[in-house]
């Protein structure tokens, strides 16, 4: 799933995290294809999400947008 602003395309990579138990969902920098912005963890362990910024200056509409596939992607159904 990609997502389009001002030129950029930011792109979205959802995996397990068997070390952190849980599952992330990490989007990737569309200028610097190494090195992630920002990913969003949720931990199975305390059913919480939590957002790790890589880089500064993320811009607000890519957290939105990463943040509403997250509640749909990696929390379970049953405690959205």
């Amino acid at each position: 799933m990609d997502f389009h602003l001002k030129g950029h395309t930011y792109k979205l990579l959802i995996g397990s995290d068997i070390i952190r138990d849980g599952m992330y969902l990490e989007v990737e920098n569309p200028v610097d294809d190494v090195n992630p912005l920002f990913d969003i963890f949720y931990s199975d362990q305390t059913d919480e999400l939590f957002i790790t910024a890589f880089k500064e200056n993320i811009p607000l509409e890519v957290m939105e947008w990463a943040i509403s596939i997250a509640k749909l992607r990696l929390v379970p159904a049953h405690l959205r």
